[in-house]
């Protein structure tokens, strides 16, 4: 099963619902565009919901750094949110995890952003 993508825009963040596994390509070019048009300076940052994305290889690194990439030239941060250990596994070994600000909730999240103003 390839990737899945939900993308949705609240009033502080584009929220990107990932869910089972990045091994290609395959979607990721589209959930790009549609990240991309959702972005805007009034919000405070891209949140990678990760609870559902079982796994993904370099090719799903790459399209969160991508991600990363395009949410910093409009000012916004992109933070990932309940990685699998799997994932969070292929995170810390890449050294990636030291460039995303990763949480455990969404709570945590918001707490963060809402403290930061």
């Amino acid at each position: 099963m390839s990737a899945q993508f939900e993308i949705t825009k609240s009033s502080n963040f584009v929220l990107v619902k990932i869910s089972g596994r990045i091994i290609s390509d395959e979607g990721l070019s589209d959930a790009l565009d549609q990240i991309e048009k959702s972005l805007s300076s009034d919000l405070k940052a891209v949140l990678c919901d990760c609870s559902k994305l079982e796994y993904c290889n370099s090719t799903g690194l790459n399209f969160f750094v991508r991600i990363l990439t395009r949410s910093r030239k409009t000012g916004l941060d992109c933070v990932l949110v309940n990685l699998q250990p799997s994932v969070k596994k292929l995170f810390e070994i890449s050294k990636l995890n030291e460039i995303f600000s990763c949480f455990n909730s969404t709570d945590e999240v918001e707490a963060k952003f809402n403290k930061v103003k």
